[in-house]
């Protein structure tokens, strides 16, 4: 099969609302309407493995397994969708969008909070009017998602700064500033560990309480 088919398929099997024609085709125009613009690579493989972009492709998701071993009737329709989009073309219901996220992270997601969409199916709303340049690495993605230029600690630091020619401040907010992207990936770690640290002193108190039960029941004060 050809490369940009199967790739741009593996795309929709990872991404699309499952048995969702209307939300596979959108997403199919999305990557196809990327190709046109010369802010994104020129054929679907590419932009559908661009780093950082559709997130079924990152190599820590989990999702990446599943559509790498992807089969079954609703994999078949997302080829057929795929070869349609390259070889033909489908009818853009998007009117050339060019993003898209699920309706309950759009509130939370940096270029989509004040945006209209332009379409939206039973999976996701779509975007064509959005001007963010694709990030090039995790700490730009990241920073699409949430900058933590805006986050109220930062813009505190900053205004802090000013009338003050504070350029230490300026210095030691930059310093937060990477110091917080490098944190951004060890949260999910840090919760399990809390969670294991709680545990671990449940258990704690728990062998204690039964060792000082079993001491009276020996007869030891």
């Amino acid at each position: 099969m050809n490369t940009d088919i199967d790739i741009l398929a593996r795309t929709l099997f990872g991404e699309a609302k499952a048995n969702s024609i209307a939300d596979a085709e959108a997403i199919a125009n999305v990557v196809m309407n990327r190709c046109e613009l010369p802010n994104w690579p020129s054929t679907p493989a590419e932009v559908c493995q661009q780093a950082w972009q559709f997130s079924c492709w990152n190599t820590n998701d989990p999702n990446r397994s599943r559509i790498l071993n992807a089969s079954g009737d609703w994999f078949k329709k997302c080829q057929s969708i795929a070869r349609k989009a390259v070889t033909a073309g489908i009818h853009d219901a998007t009117n050339r969008a060019t993003h898209y996220c699920t309706p309950a992270v759009k509130a939370k997601t940096y270029w989509a909070k004040s945006k209209q969409p332009c379409y939206q199916t039973d999976g996701h709303v779509f975007f064509n009017d959005i001007d963010t340049p694709p990030p090039a690495n995790a700490k730009e993605a990241l920073d699409q998602q949430r900058p933590l230029t805006q986050t109220k600690t930062i813009r505190g630091g900053q205004v802090a700064s000013v009338g003050t020619g504070g350029a230490m401040i300026a210095e030691i907010g930059q310093q937060v500033t990477e110091a917080a992207y490098q944190m951004q990936g060890l949260t999910y770690y840090l919760d399990i560990a809390k969670w294991i640290f709680f545990g671990l002193i449940v258990i704690g108190i728990g062998l204690t309480l039964w060792a000082r039960i079993k001491d009276r029941q020996d007869g030891v004060k």
